[in-house]
């Protein structure tokens, strides 16, 4: 029975959290009321704040809940892509990046939510991990490296630089409808892009 229990607790909670995205990402934060988030999951109120006594407990969850999804992504699709900073790995990351981006456009969206209307409270955490985890990997990719930066460069936070860029350029792509904001394909971008990254170089680092 407790067990029944449980997986009946945790199947509400996902239907009252798959609703909330819903209306968040369209309608905002302050912008959606408990009572809407109830009516489209399909739930009485009473039942709702049995399992979260406020929106903002909704938020959050969804925020905790959304970064393990992503993290997990980034472990299995991403990562793997990133041990060399040949072209060709670069130009594949870049594409794996945009795969990710444009399947997932509610995780931006909610992140987009918690700027403005919470100042970044609840992501600039596993934002900052995510980016101290990358230098640090970084570090051991570029020492294996054959890439030369200049006198004076970070490499690790060059490297951070380059996957955040590739995420910069699809968010504005997907999320902001932005579409050829470079006046170029997104073929075109990645060259670019990496060629830029890459000191002109147009062969793999082999």
């Amino acid at each position: 029975m407790p067990k029944l229990l449980d997986r009946t607790i945790e199947k509400n909670k996902r239907k009252i959290e798959r609703a909330a995205l819903q209306l968040f990402t369209r309608k905002g934060f302050h912008g959606t009321t408990v009572r809407e988030i109830a009516k489209k999951a399909g739930i009485s109120m009473g039942k709702l704040y049995i399992y979260y006594d406020t929106k903002e407990d909704i938020f959050i969850d969804l925020v905790n809940h959304l970064g393990r999804k992503m993290e997990a992504i980034r472990q299995k699709e991403l990562i793997p892509l990133m041990a060399s900073l040949d072209p060709d790995s670069l130009r594949n990351l870049a594409r794996a990046i945009g795969r990710v981006v444009s399947e997932n456009l509610d995780y931006w969206r909610l992140m987009y939510i918690d700027v403005v209307e919470f100042r970044h409270k609840h992501f600039i955490h596993s934002f900052r991990e995510t980016a101290g985890g990358l230098r640090m990997y970084g570090n051991a990719v570029i020492r294996k490296s054959k890439v030369k930066f200049p006198a004076g460069v970070d490499p690790s936070l060059a490297y951070t630089a380059i996957y955040l860029q590739f995420f910069t350029y699809f968010l504005a792509e997907e999320l902001f409808g932005a579409k050829r904001h470079l006046a170029m394909s997104d073929e075109e971008a990645i060259d670019q892009l990496v060629l830029l990254y890459t000191g002109g170089r147009v062969v793999s680092g082999k």
